[in-house]
């Protein structure tokens, strides 16, 4: 007797509540290695994340794209459970509590960051293989002294370089350059990638974060910040009550972080339309467990 079963390719989702992804935003977060300017040394803290104004529209970015071992770039295919309402009010900032203080500004002397120097053993094995010494003490640094393997990677990688003779600067002792190739290759440019990794310590991560963030930017860099940005920034904030509506959904139709398609959704006086390109619509199943940017608009309080 023979048994036929029909296979599916019916896919599983697993699901998300908002509320949580709201939860884990705000949810106490250890710190490792945080340098205390007042203990002169390296502690484990803890931070919590708080809102001090509510915007009139509130933009909720669902971070579905995540990087794996190796920096392979994936989207988390789940679903988000997203209400009509939601209420953040348990999120606004009450400043320095009770038994609190803010830490001392740190020194100069704190602020300028270790000189990182080649490993000898590292240089001395490359040396004896026919390298020049100067390119395997660069090949060590930039590879964080990781090992004799990964700074020979690197110095066959980077012979051609117009630059491998020049004297070794400071900047370049302070950064992993294999992490600057890696934010090059995401399209920042080189100056800004190593100003970015030194801000942030070397991560990667952190430094993308540095360089979209605006209040980050010197006037050094080639980011050009106007003079009408400032008056925007000094102008108050608008605030008000935390209860906000969902009015706005876009959405990425597509597996890959490569490649794929965005649709936007707006509620209009009760009433969902889709916005595909150039054609718009009426939208009776919005996919709002789907989406990748939420808008929500502040409720009249």
């Amino acid at each position: 007797m023979f048994h036929c079963s029909r296979s599916t390719d019916e896919i599983v989702r697993p699901r998300v509540r908002l509320v949580d992804c709201l939860r884990s935003f705000v949810a106490e977060e250890e710190v490792h290695d945080f340098y205390s300017n007042e203990l002169k040394a390296k502690v484990t803290a803890t931070k919590t994340a708080r809102l001090i104004s509510f915007p009139d529209y509130l933009v909720l970015h669902m971070r579905k794209f995540v990087m794996e071992a190796g920096w392979v770039p994936k989207k988390l295919d789940v679903y988000i459970d997203v209400p009509d309402t939601i209420d953040i009010s348990d999120m606004r900032s009450k400043g320095i509590q009770p038994g609190e203080e803010l830490l001392p500004e740190p020194a100069a002397e704190d602020m300028a960051e270790p000189k990182l120097l080649a490993d000898d053993d590292i240089v001395s094995q490359l040396v004896s293989m026919g390298f020049n010494n100067l390119h395997c003490e660069k090949a060590a640094i930039n590879t964080s002294n990781a090992g004799v393997e990964e700074a020979m990677n690197w110095l066959l990688s980077h012979m051609d370089d117009a630059d491998i003779d020049a004297p070794i600067s400071q900047e370049a002792q302070s950064v992993d350059q294999s992490k600057v190739d890696t934010l090059v290759s995401f399209g920042f440019q080189e100056d800004v990638a190593r100003k970015a990794l030194k801000a942030s310590g070397g991560d990667i991560e952190k430094a993308t974060d540095w360089i979209f963030n605006p209040t980050n930017v010197s006037s050094s860099s080639n980011m050009d910040v106007s003079s009408s940005s400032t008056s925007i920034a000094d102008s108050p904030l608008p605030d008000g009550g935390g209860a906000y509506r969902l009015m706005g959904i876009v959405s990425h139709i597509g597996t890959s972080t490569q490649c794929g398609h965005y649709v936007a959704h707006i509620n209009k006086d009760g009433q969902w339309v889709i916005f595909n390109d150039e054609k718009v619509g009426v939208s009776k199943n919005p996919p709002k467990d789907m989406g990748y940017l939420y808008v929500f608009e502040r409720l009249n309080s």
